[in-house]
C-alpha cells in the first residue's frame, strides 16, 4: 500500500505542475502489455498489464531531446496480490528529426531509476530501461520498451513492453 501511495504522489505532482488543461500539459499516458523475461516474474504470470505516465520536463541532458520522468505499473491484476512492479525512471529521449508541421517523428530513449518489485517480497532496487517510439499523430504514439532491474529477493523487473500512448 505504501508503494502505491508513492506512485500516486508522483502522479499527483505531475498533474499539479501541469497548470491547467491547455495543450501541451507535458503529460503522456500509456497502456499496453508487458512480457516478463525474468523467470520469477514469468512464474507469476506470462504477461502483465502495463500502465505508464510520462511527465516532460522543460530541460534536456543532451541536444535534440527531451527529459522525462516516468512512473509505470506492471501488474497481473488489479487485486493488489503479489505480482506487481512499479518502475520510476528519469529518461532522456532523442528524436530522429525536429518536429515539423506534418512530420511524424521516431525516437529512442534510455532511463535510470528505481523499481519497486513486489513479486516474492516487496523490495526497491535500481533499474534501467531503453526503448523505441514512433509518433502516430500529433498526440498519439506507440512505444516498445525493455526494462531491467537488480535482483529483488530472486525476482527482477526484467521485461519487454509494447504500448500505445497519448500525449496531452
Amino acid at each position: 500500500m505504501r508503494n502505491l501511495l508513492l506512485i500516486a504522489a508522483v502522479g499527483a505532482a505531475s498533474f499539479g505542475s501541469a497548470q491547467g488543461i491547455e495543450q501541451p500539459v507535458n503529460l503522456a499516458v500509456r497502456l499496453g502489455w508487458v512480457f516478463p523475461i525474468n523467470n520469477a516474474m514469468r512464474d507469476v504470470a506470462n504477461n502483465y498489464i502495463g500502465v505508464g505516465v510520462d511527465y516532460f520536463t522543460n530541460t534536456t541532458l543532451l541536444p535534440n531531446g527531451e527529459l522525462t520522468v516516468s512512473a509505470d505499473w506492471f501488474g497481473k491484476s488489479g487485486s493488489g496480490a503479489k505480482g506487481n512492479v512499479f518502475p520510476i525512471m528519469l529518461n532522456q529521449r532523442f528524436y530522429a528529426k525536429p518536429r515539423g508541421e506534418d512530420d511524424l517523428r521516431s525516437y529512442v530513449f534510455f532511463g535510470a531509476g528505481i523499481a519497486i518489485v513486489d513479486i516474492n517480497q516487496s523490495q526497491t532496487v535500481l533499474a534501467g530501461r531503453v526503448g523505441y517510439g514512433v509518433e502516430l499523430g500529433r498526440n498519439l504514439f506507440a512505444e516498445g520498451t525493455l526494462t531491467h532491474s537488480d535482483s529483488a529477493r530472486g525476482a527482477r523487473a526484467t521485461a519487454a513492453g509494447i504500448y500505445i500512448g497519448y500525449r496531452f
